[in-house]
């Protein structure tokens, strides 16, 4: 008797708890692809296979490619760095970097052009010669997860314990170093540099010179600087923490800062989109919104996407709305570009989208070989250059 009410009892509560899995609210969705009409065509002019990378946001830095003259330029998780042609996608050399690497690679400029540089997970700067030789390997004495930048004949590095320093390209030895406080939690490898474009990169960043370079920080903090000697320009206090905890507290700012003219705009992790001026690093205008990606900027609009995966237009000129559509809500969108007449974007699942600058609607749409990008889209003057995680590089041309 007594062992069939244990019984009854057991079987009951295993059907409470079935019911109660069965009327559990279901996790979130993202959003479906609603079908539409293309009015912009967009092809894959080339790929080729460059090694895959990690996850973006898996703690280490991001893998996007870079691109001098006729050259592009990846490197993979592996410790490969290739360089194909930018018509084609012919492969001009690999070089083994002979360790695993934390970041994408970087392209000299100045005196440094035609150089390459990249960063291992056991601390180390590779420098490699215009030949794809190694030219030598530089131990930082640190963690550094972002991909590094140069300055003339100066490679910048910003380390994982918030020190900025520059190492001579030509010596190995190290110029400068700049400290800052590191705050009690950060978003690692998550930050970035930025530096004056280099043909055929689609850009309006005219106010950076070849030497100068702009670093967001953790803590919410923007510094622009000479590259060769490390003398700041100014400093600014972009986002203040505020919160009661310390994850509510992060405002570090993502990305690399966009440059448009002579205006200097950032996303501050769950704050605010913020512009600034470049001659001074004086606020021009805030807006509060829970950034998740760095911004876009060009002569009308800030383009940012915010936790949700809504994307949101600005007005360059004083922050205001101009447009926000929830398209893509919780598909994990990457850093938008802005090209042409559209805004592009990639998805974490592996989908790239361009949508209208003016109003947000959607123009085209391409499933990317390989999954999702790696690091941010770089835009050009031939098309759009994207790195999937799948290892494949490939060049996307515009028409319309």
């Amino acid at each position: 008797m007594i062992r069939s009410r244990i019984q009854s009892l057991l079987f009951l509560t295993m059907a409470l708890a079935i019911a109660g899995c069965g009327s559990s609210p279901k996790k979130p969705q993202p959003a479906a692809l609603a079908p539409f009409s293309p009015s912009l065509a967009a092809t894959v002019a080339w790929k080729a296979d460059v090694g895959k990378s990690v996850r973006v946001g898996s703690g280490i830095g991001q893998f996007s490619p870079a691109v001098d003259g006729d050259s592009a330029y990846a490197a993979s998780t592996s410790g490969m760095i290739s360089r194909v042609s930018l018509a084609d996608g012919r492969l001009v050399w690999k070089t083994d970097a002979e360790a695993p690497l934390v970041a994408g690679v970087a392209v000299g400029r100045g005196a440094s052009r035609g150089m390459a540089a990249a960063l291992t997970a056991k601390g180390e700067l590779v420098l490699i010669n215009p030949d794809g030789k190694l030219l030598r390997r530089i131990n930082l004495g640190g963690v550094a997860l972002e991909t590094p930048v140069f300055a003339d004949g100066v490679v910048v590095v910003r380390m994982a314990d918030n020190r900025v320093a520059g190492w001579d390209v030509q010596t190995g030895e190290r110029r400068w170093i700049l400290q800052r406080t590191l705050p009690p939690l950060v978003l690692h490898g998550q930050s970035g540099m930025r530096v004056r474009a280099l043909e055929p990169e689609e850009s309006t960043a005219d106010a950076l010179d070849t030497s100068d370079v702009l670093v967001n920080m953790p803590g919410g903090r923007l510094l622009w600087l000479n590259g060769t000697t490390g003398a700041l320009r100014w400093e600014s206090q972009v986002a203040a923490p505020r919160g009661s905890n310390e994850v509510e507290r992060l405002v570090d700012l993502l990305g690399s800062a966009a440059v448009d003219g002579r205006d200097v705009c950032v996303a501050a992790y769950q704050t605010q989109v913020s512009c600034l001026a470049g001659d001074t690093g004086r606020r021009l205008w805030s807006r509060d919104i829970v950034a998740s990606t760095p911004v876009a900027a060009d002569s009308r609009f800030v383009i940012v996407a915010d936790d949700q995966s809504r994307l949101h237009a600005l007005s360059r000129k004083d922050g205001s709305p101009v447009w926000s559509i929830d398209t893509f809500q919780l598909r994990g969108l990457t850093t938008p570009v802005s090209l042409g007449r559209a805004v592009w974007v990639a998805d974490s699942l592996g989908v790239l989208h361009a949508v209208s600058r003016e109003d947000g609607k959607l123009l085209a749409r391409i499933t990317l070989d390989g999954g999702t990008v790696s690091g941010p889209v770089r835009p050009l003057r031939q098309g759009l250059l994207v790195q999937t995680q799948g290892g494949q590089l490939m060049l996307i041309r515009i028409d319309g």
